[in-house]
């Protein structure tokens, strides 16, 4: 998967008219200016609902890692400061969990319940994802990433049932069916590649054996799957689920944009990068639809960028296609690859090493400040709404579009630099109309972009230091905040005007008249 090949960032061409050498070299000032994008509101005209669906869910490496401070710190930051709602993440049955401490038949969820306690304690809910396999029941010694996660399937699948059924009745026991009802069950995760051993029909009963046994213990359980990788094996998994009348409350799979076109779509550079992800979710929306579980709700439990104007445009392009849009992840403390070798380690993760917030993060700061009312306006980069007090907030973004069969940045270790987004390409100028009504109201605009809610220029200053002392971690952190918004100045038209640097992104808000 080419998301795991950590390939070298290739050079973007703009399409703006700019050398593709001056991109590279970051000389986009030196191109012409041209006129502003122009963009009207229609803030009495009323598109649909704007559910938060890129707040439903966010991933983690796995489990034994919520048993840190800095990971329970790190994720009560992303709550409170993005309103994100659950966290999945792998490896609930690994070894290190302890689950099968011994030659024994007795389950030990110690550990489990003190990583769910502290979800919990913060107001979120665990996505319980059922992997991987413990030693007591593994067929085999296959294993994958750094921490070894066992991919076997069992050597006796009812085994595998029993541990499922045992502990769902330990949650329901701990924390009561009213909360655990509101949970979700996704079994195992990209049976499809690396992390399963098995076929593809031995986890089809993996997936009979866990949902059954989940719903075994309380009918309102939600379990689904089949968490594949590159969009795939929706259809004959619906239809193993139909044909065998097996409990399925939603789809779950993964898209990133630079997967290979070839598995999505049955072609090389179909589409272009920025429209992976839509189409790969219409495909599968469609998948869906031509079963015989046609009405099933369509999960999205991985995707990354470290793009901020591409976060922004893949969420709206996604408006209506997914339930959850559950990020690639929430911080750095990740260790697929290993252990973090020095404070620039570029993972994966909304937030930095020891919290930094990186643009990213404040990507989705501005995101939960949008309404759940979706608004008429001009076609662009732009997504407007209504908040419930009336005001109105618009995010506006500058994406640079990348040349097919290359890379962007999208979360991979080697992609991550911050600063490898904002030089590849001119800026964007947009002009917006402030509705009638509205004329006389203060604009507010917050920016993310290379100098704004991002610690790079910071870092850099400080000399890119491996190990950063105390002061200098808080510092770091200072700089990476959100900076005041700026006031702009409604001009006789009764518009404003601004300017985005490349792949940045800005929110206008708009208060109520």
């Amino acid at each position: 998967m080419k998301r795991r090949d950590f390939l070298q960032f290739g050079a973007m061409a703009s399409v703006y008219p700019i050398t593709a050498s001056a991109a590279r070299l970051g000389l986009a000032d030196q191109v012409v200016e041209t006129e502003p994008q122009p963009i009207t509101l229609n803030a009495n005209r009323v598109i649909g609902p704007l559910p938060h669906v890129w707040e439903e869910g966010i991933g983690s490496d796995r489990a034994v890692e919520g048993l840190r401070s800095q990971w329970q710190s790190d994720l009560r930051l992303v709550h409170a400061e993005t309103g994100i709602k659950a966290v999945r993440f792998h490896g609930v049955f690994n070894d290190e969990m302890g689950v099968c401490p011994g030659p024994t038949d007795r389950t030990n969820f110690l550990y489990i319940d003190m990583v769910y306690d502290s979800i919990l304690a913060l107001g979120m809910k665990p996505f319980v994802e059922l992997s991987f396999m413990p030693g007591c029941l593994a067929s085999g010694k296959t294993t994958v990433l750094w921490y070894k996660a066992n991919t076997s399937p069992p050597t006796d699948f009812a085994s595998w049932g029993k541990l499922v059924q045992t502990f769902a009745q330990h949650l329901i026991e701990r924390y009561g069916i009213d909360e655990v009802r509101q949970w979700k069950f996704e079994v195992w995760n990209e049976p499809n590649i690396i992390f399963w051993s098995g076929t593809k029909e031995q986890y089809f009963e993996l997936y009979r054996t866990s949902s059954l046994a989940l719903k075994s213990v309380s009918s309102e359980l939600k379990v689904g799957g089949p968490s594949t990788a590159e969009a795939s094996w929706v259809p004959e998994f619906l239809e193993f689920c139909s044909a065998n009348n097996l409990p399925i409350d939603f789809v779950s799979t993964h898209v990133y944009p630079d997967d290979p076109q070839r598995i999505l779509f049955g072609e090389d550079n179909k589409y272009p990068y920025e429209e992976v992800i839509p189409r790969s979710l219409t495909k599968v929306q469609d998948q869906i639809k031509a079963s015989k579980i046609p009405a099933l709700p369509l999960l999205l439990t991985e995707w990354s960028s470290q793009n901020p104007a591409f976060i922004a445009h893949t969420i709206k392009s996604c408006i209506g296609l997914t339930s959850m849009m559950s990020y690639w992840c929430f911080d750095s403390v990740y260790e697929e690859l290993g252990i973090q070798r020095n404070f620039s380690s570029g993972t994966y993760g909304l937030l930095g090493v020891r919290g930094v917030p990186r643009p990213s993060f404040n990507t989705f700061k501005l995101l939960h400040r949008l309404g759940d009312v979706r608004l008429d306006c001009t076609e662009g980069p732009v997504l407007a709404t209504r908040r419930k007090d009336g005001s109105l907030a618009v995010l506006a973004w500058n994406l640079i579009p990348v040349p097919k069969g290359k890379h962007g940045s999208m979360g991979d270790p080697l992609l991550q630099t911050e600063d490898v987004f904002t030089s590849l390409g001119p800026p964007l100028k947009m002009r917006i109309a402030i509705p009638p009504g509205r004329k006389k109201s203060i604009v507010a605009l917050t920016r993310v972009d290379s100098t704004h809610g991002s610690a790079a220029g910071a870092y850099k200053k400080m000399g890119n230091p491996a190990y950063p002392s105390a002061s200098q971690i808080d510092d770091l952190i200072k700089a990476a905040q959100l900076r005041p918004a700026e006031n702009l100045l409604v001009d006789a038209q009764h518009c404003v005007s601004f300017s985005m640097e490349a792949n940045s992104v800005v929110l206008l808000e708009i208060a109520r008249s």
